[in-house]
């Protein structure tokens, strides 16, 4: 005898099923568009999130800092069903093939230029400014904020409180206005002012965020909201400090491993490991008491001092007291054989720096 009530059961929860999983792919194709060439971490679910991106469109030598927020808003009758799993997962399903968002996902106001610095050549006072300038068809209102920062070892930008680092301008730099609304396709300017009624030893730095204010959304039930903030460095120094920097050391170290795409779990159990790829990592050390920016190349010379191949160091910024640690891909068509790695490095001083470390390959 057939248990009707429970086939009845079965045939609701496989309709629900459908109609649930059609629905997800339906909200998929309407916010198609992948934020390509965008540097994108993580969509943390149920609060806002952040992260940096890198425009390909606005390559700058010392990375622009823009950062994203997304915040997540949904309809009060249909809250109840995403807690229960549907935004869950796809929250890991975004995390998992990157983020779907409606188009524009792009910041609508463009900051130029990106670095600003400024000599105090014997005046009271300098100025300096920086546009902001509206592609948008709708007028911007946008907030502008200092912050102090610094930057790792491995060139990561690090963002702190304002006075906190010690290394900032503090109340000698002044920045107007805090709160500016620029019309579409039109552009406004901020002005950046340091009185310089102290004496002024040593080069200082702070960083002036923009961020758009964020429209309030027309739609109804769920959507997703795009809040952008550009970032411009601040240098201040005073004339007459120098430029000077160093390598300090050099080491042969394992390249991280390259992510393979997915593969069978029987595939991956045949395949043989690849040989780990080599790398020259150079510490570069900022001795002088300016911000530099330096590039290089390696050689690699054999015993007889004869040059089998060079390879660029591609520029790369450091902080006054500062070091960097750069990598630098040993090339793979590399002869077997015994060599000596010189790094030089040009900081835009009087004289190229240089290190060496012996290398092996085989």
């Amino acid at each position: 005898m057939v248990d009707f009530g429970r086939w009845y059961l079965r045939r609701d929860h496989e309709q629900r099923r459908r109609l649930r999983v059609g629905r997800e792919l339906d909200e998929r194709r309407r916010g198609a568009g992948l934020l390509q060439d965008q540097l994108v971490e993580r969509l943390h679910e149920r609060k806002q999130c952040s992260w940096y991106l890198q425009l390909a469109d606005r390559v700058h030598t010392h990375r622009p800092v823009i950062t994203m927020q997304i915040s997540r808003s949904r309809s009060p009758e249909r809250a109840g069903a995403e807690r229960r799993g549907r935004v869950r997962a796809t929250v890991l399903a975004l995390c998992a093939v990157g983020v779907v968002v409606s188009q524009p996902a792009s910041a609508q106001l463009l900051v130029d230029p990106l670095e600003v610095t400024m000599l105090t050549a014997g005046a009271s006072r300098a100025s300096a400014s920086f546009s902001l300038q509206n592609t948008s068809d709708r007028p911007v209102q946008a907030s502008i904020t200092r912050q102090d920062w610094d930057r790792q070892e491995n060139g990561d930008n690090r963002f702190l409180a304002a006075g906190s680092s010690g290394k900032s301008c503090g109340a000698m730099l002044s920045v107007s206005p805090l709160s500016i609304r620029v019309e579409p396709h039109s552009s406004r300017v901020v002005r950046l002012a340091v009185q310089t009624d102290a004496a002024l030893s040593r080069e200082c730095w702070d960083i002036v965020f923009v961020e758009e204010v964020p429209q309030r959304a027309a739609t109804k039930g769920n959507s997703l909201q795009y809040i952008f903030r550009t970032g411009v460095k601040v240098y201040v120094a005073p004339p007459g400090l120098t430029r000077d920097g160093a390598v300090e050391d050099m080491a042969v170290v394992d390249a991280p491993p390259a992510k393979a795409a997915a593969t069978t779990k029987t595939a991956s159990a045949v395949a043989a490991p690849a040989p780990a790829k080599k790398q020259i990592a150079i510490r570069f050390h900022n001795t002088g008491g300016m911000h530099l920016l330096a590039k290089g190349r390696l050689e690699f010379r054999r015993l007889d001092n004869t040059l089998a191949t060079q390879v660029p160091i591609a520029e790369f910024p450091t902080l006054p007291g500062a070091a960097r640690k750069v990598l630098v891909d040993v090339p793979s068509d590399l002869a077997a054989g015994d060599y000596v790695v010189l790094a030089l490095i040009d900081f835009g001083g009087a004289e190229l720096v240089a290190g060496q470390i012996d290398y092996q390959a085989k």
